[in-house]
C-alpha cells in the first residue's frame, strides 16, 4: 500500500476549516512521518492510496465489522508481512467539513472505529511475531481516543479539587497548576507547529494565533466522541455515516448542506451545559484570587461554548440569510448504507 498526503481545497473557508487542516497536518506530517521512520505500523486513510491487491486478500479482505476497515485492515496486511510506503510529498486534494455537525460527526466516527479495531486487531498483535516496540507503539495509536471518556471525570471533577485544593493556599496551587498548564499545552503548541512548518516554511508562524482556538476545539469533541468510545467498549454497532461534501471551497458558493445536515439532538446542549461548568470554575478562581488556573479553564468555556452553538445555530444562519425553510432531510435525516 502506498499513502500520498491529504493537501485541502477549502482550507482557508472559515475559521473551522483553518483549525480542521492544522489537525489533519499534524496528523499527515508528524504521525505518519514518524511511523514509518521508525517502522512502526501506519494505517492507510481510506483515500489518497493505492493497494496491491494481494496485500488485501493476505490480510484477509474488506470487513465491515468496525467503523474505520480502512485502519482495520492496514493492520491485518502488516501483520501478514506487507510493508506500507508514505509519500508525504505527493498531494491529494480533499475536501474539510464545512459545518460543525458534520465535523463532529466525522471525528466520532474515527473515534469510534479505532477503539473498535483495537478491541479486533491487539489481540492478534499480542499474538504476534513482531518487535515489543511495534506492539506498545500500536496500543498508543489505536486506544488514544480512550482519553475522551478520562476528560469527562477530570470535567466533572475538576471544581470540588479546586475547592479542595484552595485550602492548600497560593504558592501550591502554582507549583502544581502553572507546570501541568505549561507542559500539557507546549507538547501540543511544538507537535503542529513543526507540522505547518514543514508544509509552509514562510507563514507557519501563523499557526500560533490558531492554536488556542485548536485546543479549545479539541476540548469540544469530548462529549461526542466519549459517547462514540463507550458505544464501541459496550460493542453498540452503528451505521458507517459519511462525512458530507458539499464542494464548497470559499465563501459565497452555494452549499448542498442542507440535504446532508443531521442534528445532534441532546450533545450539544450537554456541551453548553459543560461550559456553564467550567464558567463557575472561572468565578469561583477569581473570587478566590487564584487568576493561574484561569487560561486552563477558559479553553475548556470556549471549546464546549463554541462546539455547542454552532451545532444548534450553523445550519440556521443559513436559512436565515436566505429565508429558505428546513428540507426534509434536515428535519427528518436518514444514515447512509454502510460502506457508503
Amino acid at each position: 500500500m502506498v499513502q500520498t498526503r491529504w493537501s485541502h481545497m477549502n482550507r482557508n473557508y472559515s475559521m473551522l476549516t483553518q483549525i480542521e487542516a492544522i489537525l489533519l497536518d499534524g496528523h499527515f506530517i508528524i504521525e505518519h512521518g514518524a511511523r514509518v521512520r521508525s517502522g512502526d505500523y501506519f494505517n492507510f486513510n481510506g483515500t489518497a492510496g493505492m493497494w496491491r491487491i494481494k496485500a488485501i486478500s493476505d490480510g484477509g479482505g474488506w470487513q465491515h465489522d468496525t467503523l474505520t476497515e480502512d485502519t482495520d485492515l492496514s493492520y491485518r496486511s502488516q501483520l501478514a508481512g506487507w510493508k506500507f510506503k508514505y509519500l508525504p510529498e505527493v498531494e491529494c486534494p480533499s475536501e474539510l467539513p464545512i459545518e460543525m455537525t458534520a465535523f463532529k460527526t466525522q471525528q466520532a466516527r474515527w473515534a469510534k472505529g479505532l477503539i473498535q479495531t483495537s478491541i479486533k486487531v491487539l489481540p492478534m498483535m499480542f499474538k504476534s511475531n513482531v518487535p515489543r516496540r511495534i506492539k506498545v507503539e500500536a496500543v498508543y495509536h489505536l486506544t488514544a481516543n480512550l482519553s475522551y471518556p478520562l476528560m469527562i471525570v477530570m470535567s466533572v471533577l475538576l471544581l470540588p479539587a479546586m475547592v479542595c485544593r484552595f485550602y492548600q493556599g497560593w504558592f501550591q496551587m502554582l507549583l502544581i497548576d502553572v507546570p501541568l498548564f505549561t507542559a500539557s499545552t507546549a507538547s501540543i503548541a511544538v507537535f503542529y507547529l513543526m507540522a505547518e512548518r514543514e508544509l509552509f516554511p514562510k507563514t507557519w508562524w501563523k499557526t500560533i494565533l490558531y492554536l488556542p482556538f485548536l485546543m479549545a476545539l479539541g476540548i469540544g469533541l469530548t462529549v461526542t466522541n466519549t459517547k462514540a468510545v463507550m458505544e464501541a467498549l459496550f460493542g453498540i454497532k452503528s451505521a458507517f455515516v459519511r462525512t458530507p461534501k458539499y464542494r464548497v471551497a470559499k465563501k459565497g458558493e452555494k452549499s448542498q448542506a442542507a440535504k446532508y445536515r443531521k442534528r445532534l439532538v441532546l450533545i450539544p446542549w450537554i456541551e453548553l451545559l459543560c461550559g456553564c461548568w467550567f464558567m463557575a470554575a472561572i468565578i469561583y478562581t477569581f473570587s478566590n484570587h487564584n487568576y493561574f488556573t484561569a487560561p486552563f479553564l477558559i479553553l475548556f468555556v470556549v471549546g464546549y461554548w463554541y462546539t455547542g452553538l454552532m451545532s444548534l445555530l450553523q445550519g440556521r444562519f443559513e436559512r436565515w440569510r436566505t429565508g429558505a425553510p428546513a428540507s426534509d432531510e434536515e428535519s427528518s435525516p436518514k444514515p447512509f448504507p454502510v460502506g457508503v
